[in-house]
């Protein structure tokens, strides 16, 4: 698949010019682990070319009729699967590997119910481990939706099914807690079902009590109040990640591209002083409880040289049974000239119970010129503790990638 993806960008490489009105963004990405990032940008390229299709086609039977058609029956239940293949292959599946626990997964039909799923081999696993391969299914939905909006803040146009698998990925966090996953204080039965059942957002919970008291505090007749308390938590959570600007926004444009067809623009976004930005709301499960974070991300209206393309800054705040944390991070885009490399990166620092002070650091360098034009480098580095989307353990690490943008 890997191989596939990469041919995406290379071919819009090799005829920019046909490419340009059709992929604005196609890029591969690779990383040891094959994680949520990789995950995240891969998908974006296939949701992409899927959108080219879908724009051809319209070009030459195209109706409001049919593209609300093609919206209810087609965009919807696909662009949901991507967001169920991010959370299960890239998500639960790149912590897994991670951790060499050979994971397997299923995916279902667009148009099925709970069907797809995955796997893994929890024997020599610490709970810690275990804890993170459970909450890397949302972990990975989380990383997808920040990537896109990033992209639509940028002003990557973005056709309607991308809109619908950025809305997609971040609701899919909200709905683990607010939808499938019962109040253990009201049902403990159910919450009880849906842990027995590999349920993430109970496994999850239960994992964590592990960690504080050694045991999961989930019964079938009654819950530990210490579990319902961060469910609690983790419910107020998800509204915060609900009320997220960006996924409101994607599927508000994706309505007006329905209604105006798929070439027209988005809703404009906010902008004051030559700046576009947009806030990101949203919500992770980390080891050391649940966390809220608030990003806000900003792009210059128009290009100026030597100006990222986009920039942001993310404050977390969380907390859990060994009580508060956060952290606070900032992201930038390649413009820093060194050589025949634009530099970018980003990083964050943290303060959590159990590792106290730690951070880390990625620097991206893209080639801007020369026949591998758009190939970049990915050189990490962390310490002990949770930072989303990158290894679990302290020490360097390192990814490669592809972009074709015209």
């Amino acid at each position: 698949m890997v191989v596939g993806l990469a041919a995406l960008p290379a071919l819009a490489a090799l005829s920019p010019a046909a490419a340009a009105p059709c992929l604005p963004r196609s890029e591969a990405y690779l990383d040891p682990t094959l994680g949520a990032e990789s995950g995240a940008r891969d998908l974006a390229t296939l949701v992409g070319a899927l959108g080219c299709g879908e724009a051809w086609l319209s070009r030459r039977a195209d109706s409001v009729t049919l593209r609300v058609l093609r919206t209810l029956v087609w965009d919807l239940p696909v662009g949901w699967w991507f967001g169920v293949a991010q959370h299960e292959i890239f998500g639960h599946g790149g912590r897994a590997r991670e951790f060499h626990a050979s994971p397997g997964f299923h995916l279902g039909s667009p148009w099925g119910g709970r069907d797809s799923y995955a796997s893994f081999d929890a024997e020599g696993l610490s709970t810690t481990q275990r804890l993170l391969i459970y909450a890397g299914g949302v972990e990975g939905n989380d990383v997808a939706a920040t990537v896109l909006t990033r992209r639509a803040v940028e002003g990557v146009r973005l056709r309607p099914i991308d809109l619908i698998v950025l809305a997609a990925n971040r609701f899919t966090v909200s709905d683990y807690v607010l939808r499938t996953t019962p109040d253990p204080a009201d049902d403990p039965a159910g919450f009880y079902s849906e842990y027995a059942g590999g349920g993430d957002a109970a496994n999850y919970l239960g994992l964590l009590n592990t960690l504080q008291d050694g045991v999961s505090g989930i019964a079938p007749t009654a819950v530990d109040p210490a579990v319902v308390n961060e469910y609690r938590r983790l419910r107020r959570q998800a509204w915060w990640n609900a009320a997220d600007p960006g996924a409101w926004w994607a599927l508000a444009s994706a309505a007006r591209q329905v209604g105006r067809g798929d070439d027209a623009p988005p809703l404009p976004l906010p902008h004051a002083g030559g700046w576009r930005f947009l806030p990101l709301l949203s919500a992770e499960w980390t080891p050391s409880g649940g966390q809220a974070s608030l990003e806000w991300a900003m792009a210059p209206t128009a290009p100026r040289e030597r100006v990222p393309t986009w920039w942001s800054v993310v404050i977390r705040r969380g907390a859990g049974p060994a009580g508060p944390f956060g952290a606070a991070g900032a992201s930038v885009a390649e413009a820093l000239p060194a050589g025949p490399f634009l530099l970018g990166g980003t990083a964050e620092a943290w303060h959590d119970p159990g590792h106290g002070l730690g951070g880390g650091a990625r620097l991206r360098g893209r080639l801007a010129r020369g026949a591998a034009r758009g190939l970049y480098f990915d050189l990490g580095v962390k310490s002990q503790g949770y930072w989303i989307g990158q290894p679990a353990g302290a020490g360097p690490y390192l990814a490669v990638g592809y972009v074709a943008a015209p």
